[in-house]
């Protein structure tokens, strides 16, 4: 085999880093929904980040917990746009407002369609692989 077959790695080990990333979203995320404490939100302005090229807008979102407590958080909102005044659903861990996330499916959905596509990445390469070396395997002839 050639050296050229080493390259079959960066699928193998990116698919392997793809999973683990999106199997601790999607665990994360479903723990947040069972053991979180549901209430609502409103949107109280943006905070741009700077990802690549495009600029992403996270919703900062005020909510009141059930102390009484005011908090205020700006959370991933995936592909959906909210305006300032809207009403949100939110999910937080009593305790650990940090750990605020929109009521919705959408990042279980994507973290969930990530591990698929790491499945996808790291089989294809460990297929490829497993089949270039039965093709190099000698014959063998036996009774002769």
């Amino acid at each position: 085999m050639s050296n050229l077959w080493f390259l079959a790695a960066i699928p193998f080990l990116g698919g392997l880093a793809l999973m683990a990333h999106q199997a601790e979203v999607a665990i994360t995320e479903t723990v947040l929904r069972r053991l979180g404490r549901r209430t609502e939100g409103v949107v109280t302005g943006h905070l741009t980040s700077r990802s690549g090229t495009d600029p992403y807008r996270h919703p900062t979102v005020r909510w009141t917990d059930e102390k009484g407590t005011e908090h205020e958080h700006a959370v991933s909102a995936g592909s959906r746009r909210f305006a300032e005044g809207n009403v949100v659903g939110v999910i937080h861990n009593p305790g650990a407002p940090d750990t605020v996330a929109l009521d919705t499916t959408e990042r279980y959905k994507t973290a969930v369609f990530g591990l698929w596509l790491g499945v996808l990445l790291w089989a294809g390469a460990l297929a490829a692989v497993l089949i270039r070396i039965a093709t190099l395997l000698p014959e063998y002839r036996y009774g002769y």
